[in-house]
């Protein structure tokens, strides 16, 4: 079976995912000009609504109006401490402020909530220093501050350690905070170190954080965020935990990022897998027979009384509500048949594959995984949309990575276009151009690469 992706699936924070805030990919309502927005160090805040579903069938036609009045509460907050609505999709902001203490204020009043009737809002803080782009913010400080919110539960404000840092003396009256200690969050590398504001009056006691330590994993830590994917993470996701669906195999060449997907998946599906979700890496070896042997490694399945690997590890999930990640599956394809006995042995397992080549399984889901969203050749947009577009985002930012005062202009836009033409939207390739960017101009790079004087 092949699994088509939706030309118009919404990808929002609530159940941990994590959206794209800037340059009108997902359609946001731009709340500013590109010229009110603060520059230098900013304090970014992120909102949504926890449970909206629940809350619109507790609700039923007075949803609407509970929808507007939490608007109209979050910007008067907003605007009250020098804010700046950056953009919003659906119930979720995306808020900038110029002064730290200014945002924390601002999320203390926005969860003043006048009646009974209080939705569940979530909200997460961070300051760094993003780089504009398109109308909004791109860099490692937007992706910390979504993540650190989507980390929270519904009524909880979380703040990474640069706010507390820079607001925790000038806390509004009566407002505390309680340290939750470091986190890893799901597709940064580096932990964070995670406040809670206690606010008078409020709830204060929360289940524990939803971050990489909440259930049993071994994903390796990201060097870099993943960027773009928003449709594909939410359809595989959606597979994924499809009932009766356990079997999903990522499809496509070399290069197309399977393994990130396979990862940043499993990081967004770990709240589902109350016994954990495992990631296989299947490259080093080329021998079927092993592949027992090396899931069990990694599982730290022990051999005993010489029984077999694949016994013991049938034993091992047979009770388990278990999700692994085998990665890499093309050059052992003949050990398919063990997937299957696996899966048929151990009712609660589940299993996503990244492979050049399907497994040919019964119950298999094949996700072909499509290459990066590109722009015209011929017309390109205009120069504040081209982030919008997934592979010139990529782009973007592994170059500002290598450089950081790289922007695209009006003069190398078409250059950078038609390197990632050229490079057919394949993630990898775009990565390693992008990092000649530190001895070499777009153009410079087109010309170097395919002998292009000129973008064609």
């Amino acid at each position: 079976m092949t699994t088509t992706l939706p030309s118009n699936t919404a990808f929002v924070l609530q159940n941990q995912s994590l959206p794209y805030y800037g340059g009108g990919e997902l359609r946001f309502r731009r709340g500013v000009s590109v010229a009110e927005l603060p520059v230098g160090t900013v304090t970014l805040l992120f909102t949504d609504i926890e449970g909206s579903t629940r809350l619109l069938q507790q609700l039923g036609d007075r949803y609407t109006d509970v929808l507007a009045q939490h608007d109209r509460l979050l910007r008067a907050a907003v605007d009250a401490h020098g804010g700046r609505v950056v953009d919003t999709q659906g119930d979720a902001f995306f808020v900038a402020f110029g002064r730290a203490a200014g945002a924390v204020t601002a999320a203390v009043a926005a969860h003043r909530w006048p009646d009974d009737a209080e939705p569940r809002v979530r909200m997460g803080l961070h300051t760094g220093e993003p780089t504009s782009s398109g109308g909004g913010y791109v860099g490692l400080d937007v992706h910390r501050g979504a993540r650190i919110c989507a980390a929270g539960h519904g009524g909880q404000v979380l703040l990474s350690d640069t706010v507390r840092a820079l607001a925790g003396r000038a806390l509004p009256e009566g407002v505390g905070l309680r340290d939750l200690g470091e986190h890893r969050l799901k597709d940064l590398q580096q932990p964070e170190h995670i406040f809670q504001l206690v606010i008078p009056d409020l709830r204060s006691e929360f289940p524990a954080i939803r971050t990489l330590e909440t259930h049993p994993n071994n994903l390796p830590a990201q060097a870099t965020p993943l960027i773009g994917r928003e449709r594909e993470i939410e359809a595989a996701r959606a597979l994924l935990l499809r009932e009766g669906v356990r079997l999903v195999t990522l499809t496509g060449p070399g290069g197309t990022g399977k393994t990130r997907l396979g990862l940043q998946l499993a990081a967004e599906l770990l709240d589902h897998f109350p016994d954990g979700v495992f990631f296989v890496g299947l490259a080093p070896i080329s021998d079927p027979s092993l592949v027992a042997s090396v899931i069990a490694q990694t599982l730290d399945i022990r051999e005993a009384g010489g029984r077999p690997a694949f016994e013991l590890l049938k034993d091992a999930l047979r009770d388990k509500r278990r999700l692994l990640v085998l990665d890499n599956f093309e050059q052992i394809l003949p050990a398919a048949p063990l997937v299957a006995e696996l899966l048929g042995a151990c009712p609660g397992l589940k299993v996503l594959v990244t492979s050049r080549a399907v497994l040919r399984l019964s119950g298999e889901h094949d996700f072909a995984v499509p290459p990066l969203l590109l722009p015209a050749q011929r017309l390109l947009p205009p120069l504040d949309q081209l982030t919008q577009y997934e592979a010139v985002r990529l782009f973007i930012e592994r170059a500002q990575a290598a450089k950081a005062d790289f922007a695209v202009t009006n003069e190398n836009a078409p250059a950078v276009a038609e390197i990632c033409h050229r490079l057919d939207g394949l993630p990898l390739a775009i990565e390693l151009a992008a990092v000649h960017i530190r001895l070499l101009s777009p153009p410079a790079i087109l010309a170097r690469a395919w002998g292009a004087g000129s973008p064609c």
